[in-house]
């Protein structure tokens, strides 16, 4: 098997015997007994994280020092937009009551590192060199594993075709990947019309409570959104095209509020099809049906 990273992909020309797709995890400890449970059922399946594992839950140290056992046990660690903002602030590209404190990172800092911690201390720590080294995407012959996105259209894998700036943000490939929801969700932003996926290839990824997901199929169906406590796993696919599979179970969401938004563990078979699904409401896992 050949692997090979080209612009923060990382490139396989295999398949595996099946994969372990999980996103969103921000610091929930219960989402790693998912974790442990799929891997117990299905021991040959690489294990994939797409991202979002700091910020939010009080149990980011556990969650990263898990995740990095697991990368070295061969599991593939992708980033996601928290990740990034992380690396920013630690990197000091931003102020300290920037975005990422704004989205819980102080806590993150402190749960890591203690309560006094700096940006220099997080650039010198173990968990700084461990996510700067995370590829952005992971793709197979059958499938890609992404935090965000992808334009989902034949030239979703050329950096040049990213050119579009709004609001002064430059939405190149990488911020593309990490940070997009309209404009991967959907073909026509105004009218909320859901994309075609003309990549060829199943696309999974995690970023948005999937529970928000909403809007209309050109060919007349409709998409609802659904309450926030009911963030199932969603399949968004055109006849005769591969899915776009949704997976964030709202880890982020307030634990307070929402206790057992605990993410979805999803297991896939090697060409994308869904094959089995834990979360809180089935830990033992169950068939996945859509929603």
């Amino acid at each position: 098997m050949t692997q090979r990273i080209i612009n923060n992909t990382l490139i396989s020309d295999r398949e595996q015997n099946g994969y372990i797709f999980i996103s969103d995890i921000h610091g929930n400890l219960e989402t790693l007994t998912l974790i442990e449970q799929a891997q117990k059922d299905y021991p040959k399946a690489k294990l994939v994280a797409g991202g979002d594992y700091v910020d939010g839950r009080s149990h980011v140290k556990e969650v990263l020092d898990y995740l990095i056992e697991q990368k070295a046990e061969g599991a593939i660690i992708l980033r996601g937009n928290h990740e990034q903002m992380l690396l920013n602030y630690a990197d000091q590209n931003e102020h300290q009551d920037g975005i990422w404190f704004y989205n819980g990172g102080n806590k993150t800092l402190a749960n890591l590192l203690g309560p006094t911690a700096s940006a220099t201390d997080l650039h010198d720590s173990k968990y700084y060199r461990f996510l700067n080294g995370c590829p952005i995407m992971y793709e197979t012959p059958h499938l890609i594993f992404v935090h965000a996105g992808v334009r989902p259209d034949k030239k979703y894998n050329d950096p040049a075709t990213y050119t579009e700036t709004t609001y002064g943000l430059k939405y190149d490939y990488d911020f593309f990947r990490i940070w997009a929801r309209e404009r991967y969700w959907y073909s026509n932003r105004e009218h909320e019309i859901i994309a075609h996926n003309l990549t060829g290839k199943t696309i999974v990824t995690g970023h948005t409570l999937t529970a928000g997901l909403e809007g209309k199929f050109d060919d007349g169906r409709i998409l609802n959104n659904l309450s926030v406590d009911h963030c199932v796993v969603r399949s968004l696919q055109y006849p005769g095209e591969p899915a776009r599979i949704f997976t964030d179970g709202g880890s982020h969401s307030n634990p307070l509020i929402y206790p057992h938004n605990d993410g979805n563990v999803v297991v896939l078979d090697s060409e994308g099809k869904i094959v089995r699904v834990y979360n809180w409401d089935n830990p033992q896992g169950t068939e996945f049906k859509n929603k």
